[in-house]
């Protein structure tokens, strides 16, 4: 499972804000888009395609300047499909705080040169944290 992870981080500029001088939801929902990409391009092993996004909670706003980390994780496979989470954290630079500001949960499906859905391998859980991850995922049935 560590291997597909992915992390992508980026600062927020004044052209990615909202009216109220947050960072745009559409903004922060194709960041949350393309590292869920990287670790489901990485576990297929090729293409793959954002299938859904079940759900987005947004729990604070993150303004211009910080810095914006999401960690993906792939949680669950099922034949072609990939469950992904992705955890999304603001940094204010000056003083180095971080704090996890949203969550996220994606489907993947792979798809082969035909953009027909392929295989993906099993996942191989090895930590504590990647078993509870699997588990969790395995129950809510999301692939």
């Amino acid at each position: 499972m560590s291997y597909s992870r992915a992390e992508l981080t980026q600062l927020v500029m004044p052209h990615m804000q909202n009216v109220l001088g947050d960072l745009f939801g559409g903004n922060l929902m194709a960041m949350v888009d393309q590292a869920a990409a990287i670790a489901a391009i990485r576990h297929s092993g090729g293409p793959a395609v954002t299938a859904s996004i079940d759900r987005v909670d947004f729990r604070e706003k993150i303004p211009v300047g910080a810095l914006v980390t999401c960690a993906a994780t792939v949680d669950y496979v099922g034949n072609s499909s990939m469950d992904i989470t992705v955890e999304v954290y603001s940094e204010h630079v000056p003083t180095g705080e971080r704090r996890h500001t949203h969550t996220a949960h994606l489907v993947f499906v792979a798809i082969d040169e035909n953009r027909k859905p392929k295989r993906v391998p099993r996942l191989t859980p090895e930590t504590a944290e990647e078993f509870a991850r699997f588990e969790r995922a395995k129950t809510h049935g999301k692939t």
